[in-house]
């Protein structure tokens, strides 16, 4: 026993250096945002060279492929176990160190690749905007702006199919949301990045099913797009995970860099597909303290904005179940263990930016 566990005691100690890293990172921010700036787009050019040469997503293949791996080897000690009367204890052991090993493996890919990006700086200390505690006139301030910016958009959009199938318009909507993220980096260089295009995913619906619907995966440096959602849902959540790439992992902060970054087009479908993100927050928000006013203002809308409302809700609701409550409570914790106390609410602190914005703008006009 003694030999296996000196035998697995380098992979499992990659498991502890990452621990180490990460708690240190938690307490080091200066130390987290030179990594950020300086290391991280490193790693992101070389590991994620390969992977965007090529159209279709690798991280969804490569998840297929370590979930069979997975299954394989979880069948092949279970049967070993049965059939090693005399030796179980042994056998239970070395599969458990086995699983210990490859937990720490990726637990220390992980961290190296992406993870230490948690604990680095806002991107809010890189803006002239300051984060402060908000009044509810501010709030309603701030939902009616977005209603008015919002019905404008969408007058734009009366010749466009919102009905399109976002797999017909991905490439172009892609290649767009990466020109969103380079110009906004002009304003705030720190958003500099080598950016890969979005990807698809093929296995959309089971996404749906998770209730997600894009995820950035640091292993391949992949903007994974899920393309079972109305249309103009795509072209925020297509920066929402440039933003990830960009290396500001926290959510409600890329919610926000995906907002700026669609209002630096012209082209109606990505600013009302960023403002339309803004809203759906500020409005959930709004809710919360004042239900009469948020009614009001739903009322107020184009029926055409309240038809997308509804299409909204309507797609979400037909994948709501056990798989998306399960994703959920995932995601909600994983969002905890990676500097987000708010869990899945982190999300709709992106109203906190947006207020922040707003009186900045009032500030300086």
């Amino acid at each position: 026993m003694n030999k296996l566990l000196l035998k697995r005691l380098p992979l499992i100690s990659l498991g502890v250096i990452a621990y180490i890293l990460t708690n240190y990172a938690q307490n080091h921010q200066d130390w987290a945002e030179k990594y950020s700036r300086s290391v991280y787009p490193l790693l992101s050019k070389t590991v994620g060279f390969v992977p965007s040469w090529v159209k279709f997503s690798v991280s969804e293949w490569l998840v297929v492929l370590v979930m069979l791996l997975l299954l394989f080897y979880i069948v092949y000690y279970v049967r070993k176990v049965i059939m090693s009367k005399g030796a179980r204890r042994m056998v239970v052991y070395r599969g458990t160190l086995g699983i210990a090993a490859i937990c720490s493996v990726i637990y220390f890919c992980y961290t190296i690749l992406g993870g230490i990006n948690y604990h680095r700086y806002s991107f809010l200390s890189h803006t002239e905007y300051k984060e402060e505690n908000y009044s509810k006139e501010e709030l309603i301030q701030l939902s009616k702006s977005l209603a008015v910016e919002m019905e404008l958009a969408r007058e734009k959009l009366a010749d466009t199919d919102l009905l399109a199938h976002v797999p017909d318009v991905f490439d172009y909507y892609a290649q767009h949301a990466v020109f969103s993220m380079q110009m906004l980096s002009k304003k705030y260089p720190v958003l500099e990045h080598s950016y890969s295009r979005p990807k698809p995913v093929v296995m959309s619906k089971l996404m749906s099913h998770a209730g997600i619907h894009g995820i950035f995966v640091p292993f391949t440096y992949e903007s994974n797009i899920n393309v079972n959602v109305p249309v103009f849902l795509a072209p925020a959540t297509m920066a929402h995970e440039l933003a990830h790439q960009s290396g500001f992992m926290h959510e409600d902060e890329a919610n926000f860099i995906a907002y700026l970054a669609c209002k630096q087009q012209d082209d109606p479908m990505i600013l009302y597909s960023g403002l339309f993100l803004a809203f759906d927050y500020s409005m959930s928000e709004l809710r919360k303290v004042d239900p009469n006013k948020a009614s009001d203002i739903m009322s107020s809308l184009s029926k055409a904005v309240q038809h997308d409302i509804e299409r909204n809700e309507q797609h979400r609701d037909k994948y709501e179940g056990v798989i998306s409550s399960v994703s959920r409570n995932v995601n909600d914790v994983y969002l905890k263990a990676n500097n987000q106390t708010d869990g899945l609410n982190s999300y709709s602190d992106m109203v906190n930016l947006l207020l922040a914005e707003q009186r900045g703008t009032e500030k300086y006009n």
